[in-house]
């Protein structure tokens, strides 16, 4: 099967998904050629695709030239099947592919927000964007939860062309990874509680709802030893949001450390993974903290919910600081007897969220679009 690729944003999100999605085996006999920017991604590729499955093609720049190569790709015929990744790619791969009959499966990574349509210009773009989503053959949502945020935004889309397939991610990795000994890397006791960040610096990700709670757990003292955080993010906005918890005082209850390529280790290093979003497309954080069997206290957001549903969880209102303490005290004080809830719980997580289960579900929707053409 041949099968040219869209991305104009190959960001973590899209790399991730490239990474666990595209080794694995169900896909061995497909060829991909990858339109994208960034030189970085062909050797991000190499290191976890089987060779000569993805070739990488630089994008060129501007959307205009970027639709008109996707479209001379398209035109020389040696495809079966379009799929782009994200909302733009999507919208350019749409308008790239007019007038040929090469279907076209975009592959949503991201969810909709009301202000993004705010304004004349936002009513104007949202027209256009319902219109070429329409005449995208399928769409692909990483969770069901995004598939029905997609239909809420844009209720003129047939409900037969989303498929909400929920995401994975290396299960087995995160079982059977070693324990970092974080604490005493930090210089803290054993009975020192130490929770875990691992989002990026920004307001999707919570970081000052999280420090707002802990604000409060000193303040009125309700977990001895008082617990410590570990961060893991990066960019964003790092150091404002560090100048934010200065100004409570609390600088030296935050350890930032150095992005890590054993994540594993580190979420298992942790005593409880602390997740409170605004909003995600997938939280494939939850799912990879679940599969190593650590607590996990996360917001009821979409994208996180449909995650952390049926798992020993606890989950707080959205943007809601004060419940995340509470989930935070109470999680804390029971520290042995809920870890062993997320251990018995973690042969679930693995079977639940093992990434050959989506793998093999986006390669059964490439043969049904392909199938659904030569009718």
């Amino acid at each position: 099967m041949r099968i040219l690729m869209s991305a104009l944003q190959p960001g973590g999100g899209i790399r991730t998904f490239f990474r666990y999605i595209y080794s694995q085996p169900c896909f061995s006999e497909c060829s991909f050629t990858l339109v994208a920017p960034g030189r970085s991604l062909a050797d991000f590729l190499a290191e976890f695709i089987p060779d000569n499955r993805i070739t990488v093609v630089p994008a060129r720049h501007g959307n205009l030239a970027f639709t008109r190569q996707l479209r001379e790709l398209i035109a020389d015929g040696d495809f079966q099947l379009v799929h782009s990744h994200g909302f733009s790619a999507g919208l350019l791969t749409e308008l790239a592919r007019t007038g040929y009959r090469i279907p076209h499966l975009m592959t949503a990574h991201d969810v909709f927000l009301p202000a993004q349509f705010s304004g004349w210009k936002g009513r104007a773009k949202h027209v256009a964007m319902s219109l070429l989503f329409r005449r995208m053959t399928m769409i692909h949502t990483v969770t069901e939860d995004a598939g029905r945020n997609l239909l809420e935004f844009f209720p003129a889309i047939e409900r037969r062309r989303v498929h909400g397939i929920l995401h994975g991610v290396d299960t087995e990795y995160f079982r059977d990874g070693t324990p970092r000994a974080l604490k005493a890397e930090l210089g803290l006791g054993e009975q020192t509680p130490l929770l875990g960040f691992f989002g990026r610096f920004m307001g999707q990700k919570g970081f000052r709802l999280l420090v707002d709670a802990l604000e409060e757990i000193h303040r009125t003292r309700s977990v001895v030893p008082l617990p410590h955080v570990a961060t893991f993010g990066w960019g964003g906005f790092i150091r404002e949001d560090y100048e934010y918890l200065r100004n409570k005082g609390l600088t030296d209850y935050f350890h930032q450390c150095e992005q890590t390529d054993d994540m594993a280790a580190a979420i298992k290093g942790v005593d409880v993974v602390v997740m409170p979003s605004r909003w995600e497309a997938c939280g494939l954080l939850g799912m990879e903290v679940l599969a190593a069997g650590v607590p996990i206290v996360g917001s009821q957001c979409i994208g996180l919910r449909e995650v952390l549903e049926g798992s020993p969880a606890q989950t707080v209102p959205v943007g809601d600081s004060r419940e995340l303490m509470k989930a935070l005290v109470a999680e804390l004080s029971e520290r042995e007897s809920r870890r062993s809830d997320f251990v018995r719980f973690q042969p679930v997580a693995v079977e639940k969220f093992h990434i050959k289960r989506p793998a093999e579900r986006l390669w059964r929707l490439y043969t049904q679009m392909l199938a659904g053409e030569r009718a």
